[in-house]
């Protein structure tokens, strides 16, 4: 690239700062996706529309950054990227419905313009590593908004804007924000209601954080029941076996990753029919089987969010039809 042209990318860049526009080689950096990918899924597969300076050069808005994260996601839980697109376009309404800012489409979220405060608070005291002020932050905003507005318009866009930086979730400050989070919402998990139905939460293989499994568990607990946690058991028979001696009123199973023949075929089938309460799924794996699932008789929760909560009262209610 020559002076000149440098120049004028350069200037086009401070025209749209307002605009929050990024030229290709900073969202690589942001999102570990080299260039040569991203203008790949653009030319081959229409995953991302960047916009275009004069001279051709594209920028991405943060919407398209976040794009990338979604679509990096669900490769590395064994979706080809030929099939991507379709999963991500329909977890969002069309963008001429769709709010631009909003996180993640729940019913009852605020625009994320409204929430920026909020982050920006959590982001300040994180940066300190203040934890007095970032507990006062937390305990504000979850007396303030539901737990789902909370966890998807709050903190996860400043734990993702955290685990982005530099080498993804090697930060101080990512790591610092994520034990933090871990921690407090384990406190909440643990919680116990007396005379409550117990959930038990068990994960599949795959690529689950421990915050992952929180979040699940502490939608799962606000539908009014009490949650055992199991981060990962050996075997189906061991699901089975725990959910008996712990008189689950249902087995609810994490999933982050498209599930190999033999699981969704036979193990899964084995277990729903062995159990004496109802079996569920959560996570990314409802959106990559969730006709297979139904069709088995297993319920499918989705991802932490008013929907799951809403969903696992049905179906401790007995009232959730799949």
């Amino acid at each position: 690239m020559t002076d000149e042209t440098q120049s004028s990318v350069s200037a086009v860049r401070m025209d749209l700062d307002s605009e929050e526009l990024y030229p290709i080689r900073e969202v690589s950096r942001l999102t570990g996706v080299n260039p040569v990918t991203l203008r790949a899924w653009e030319r081959r597969y229409g995953l991302l529309v960047p916009h275009r300076t004069e001279s051709g050069h594209r920028l991405y808005s943060m919407a398209d950054i976040e794009r990338v994260r979604a679509v990096t996601a669900w490769i590395e839980r064994g979706v080809a990227v030929s099939k991507v697109g379709s999963i991500i376009d329909r977890q969002t309404p069309p963008p001429e419905t769709r709010r631009p800012t909003r996180p993640m489409q729940l019913v009852d979220a605020p625009l994320s313009d409204d929430m920026q405060p909020w982050q920006d608070r959590l982001w300040e005291a994180v940066g300190q590593f203040n934890l007095s002020a970032l507990d006062r932050v937390y305990g504000q905003v979850f007396s303030a908004y539901p737990l789902p507005v909370v966890i998807n318009s709050v903190l996860l866009p400043v734990w993702r804007r955290l685990h982005g930086q530099a080498a993804p979730g090697t930060s101080p400050q990512w790591s610092f924000f994520d034990g933090f989070l871990r921690m407090r919402l384990s406190q909440r998990v643990g919680y116990v209601l007396e005379g409550a139905p117990t959930v038990l939460l068990t994960c599949l293989p795959g690529p689950l954080r421990e915050l992952d499994i929180m979040l699940a568990a502490a939608c799962i607990s606000e539908a009014g029941c009490n949650v055992s946690v199991l981060p990962m058991v050996p075997s189906f028979p061991d699901i089975h076996l725990a959910s008996q001696r712990s008189g689950s009123a249902a087995v609810v199973l994490l999933g982050s990753r498209s599930l190999d023949v033999d699981v969704l075929r036979k193990r899964l089938p084995r277990l729903e029919r062995a159990l004496d309460c109802p079996l569920a799924m959560a996570g990314p794996v409802c959106q990559l089987h969730q006709q297979d699932l139904e069709d088995m008789g297993i319920a499918c929760l989705g991802d932490p969010g008013q929907a799951l909560i809403g969903k696992t009262r049905s179906l401790l209610a007995g009232r959730l039809d799949v």
